[in-house]
């Protein structure tokens, strides 16, 4: 599928992937701005507090019907990392107008209604209504205290922490409960600003409508948003870990969570990354994998066994959920994968596999709106266009010996492991 980049003013960028198998359009606006401890945190709260109200709609309630005039198009607020850049803004999936009965232009009304939330906020005394900052702290708040209840994304987070204690990456993108609580309507406002004046701005949209029409509406909202400076968005890459270190934290779980973070010497950035992405499929990327067949299935060291990349900080946690009497077994049947990748030790039919499961995942992705954002998003990050059809390709010409080279970059940085002190009948285990 093509994508098509127009440049909407300084510091804006319209995406268009044109779709026409699905019912509904998606719309995306997301500020993109360099990860920091200082700002992790109003950058989280910000699209909450903004999604709350409008100077047309002040309140949930007024939004709310808005939203049904739309045939219930609900506009989401996002925040999220990828490398050290923080990404936050707003997404909707209004119902293509060509299935509307009644002829209402519903693309142009979320548009429109974006237009509102983003640049006509509530505001009190020059600044957002405090009651609405001091619920969205809350909430937020509460959010980021539960990160602990799941267990399995809590250990990868942690490992990540770990293992980037001291980078820039090791910052939460939703900031700490301190650095929530000690945010105010003003310093929220200031961000806002901040945000509106420096933020690099990519705009997606993915299905189909009328083209010169859709980049005249965007033109029209996000003029106000033109700025020739945007703050620079750089990654710190570490290319080689040091001596590997090992976290425990024990917690009242029965199940134990083992993390293996590595440095994986390979970016997005670098153009060789299919190179990579192939291993880590044939290495612990699916049901294929040498972790799933061997760690998983064949020694049942393990409840699940993954390897989850970060293509833009080039780093690699290999995720598992298991006993903890098996600890170091499972610790080194995994690393033993790892060097069996390293020195060749698979089939021809294994790295098929591998190819097959890789290019099923490139596929899928035109199922789906904003997994092609995300896929385009995250290669403009790096400075690339390439398609999936692109990448299928670099895949299925990728040979053993360029997967074995990929593998001998990986070194181990961090051992974080989550030592469950309840038995399986939920007694201390002693």
């Amino acid at each position: 599928m093509a994508l098509k980049k127009i440049a909407v003013c300084d510091g804006v960028v319209l995406n268009i992937i044109e779709k026409d198998k699905f019912k509904t359009n998606y719309i995306s606006v997301n500020f993109i701005t360099p990860l920091s401890s200082e700002s992790a945190a109003l950058n989280a709260l910000l699209p909450r507090v903004l999604k709350r109200g409008t100077v047309a709609h002040p309140d949930m309630a007024s939004l709310n019907r808005a939203y049904e005039t739309l045939y219930s198009t609900t506009i989401y607020s996002r925040n999220y990392k990828r490398g050290e850049v923080q990404i936050v803004g707003f997404c909707a999936s209004p119902l293509a107008n060509d299935y509307i009965p009644d002829g209402t232009d519903v693309l142009d009304g979320t548009l429109k209604l974006m237009d509102e939330i983003i640049f006509s906020p509530l505001l009190e005394d020059g600044c957002f209504k405090a009651e609405y900052v001091e619920s969205e702290k809350r909430m937020l708040i509460d959010d980021v205290k539960a990160q602990i209840n799941n267990k399995n994304r809590y250990a990868l987070r942690r490992c990540e922490e770990e293992m980037c204690r001291g980078e820039v990456y090791g910052v939460s993108e939703t900031g700490t409960a301190a650095e929530i609580e000690a945010i105010t309507p003003a310093s929220l406002y200031a961000c806002y600003k901040a945000l509106l004046s420096g933020a690099k701005i990519e705009i997606f949209f993915v299905g189909k409508t009328d083209e010169e029409a859709l980049i005249k509406s965007i033109k029209d909202v996000f003029v106000k948003c033109a700025h020739t400076v945007t703050a620079p968005l750089t990654t710190e890459v570490i290319r080689k870990a040091g001596e590997a270190r090992e976290v425990v934290e024990d917690q009242p779980v029965a199940q134990g969570k083992l993390s293996l973070g590595f440095r994986t010497n390979c970016v997005l950035s670098d153009g060789n990354y299919h190179e990579f992405a192939l291993m880590r499929e044939l290495y612990g990327g699916s049901t294929v994998s040498k972790l799933f067949m061997n760690v998983r299935e064949k020694l049942s060291l393990c409840y699940y066994c993954s390897a989850i990349p970060e293509a833009h900080k080039g780093i690699m946690v290999v995720a598992s959920g298991i006993e903890v009497a098996n600890k170091q077994k499972a610790q080194d049947e995994i690393l033993a994968q790892l060097e069996a990748v390293k020195v060749g030790d698979f089939t021809e039919d294994d790295l098929a596999k591998a190819k097959r499961s890789i290019v099923n995942s490139y596929t899928e992705l035109s199922d789906s709106p904003m997994s092609l954002e995300s896929w385009y998003l995250g290669r403009a990050l790096a400075g690339l266009s390439t398609s999936p059809e692109d990448a299928i390709e670099l895949v299925m010409n990728t040979g053993r010996e360029a997967v074995m080279a990929a593998a001998q970059g990986v070194t181990l940085d961090t051992v974080y492991f989550m030592r469950g002190t309840l038995n399986a009948g939920g007694a201390e285990n002693e």
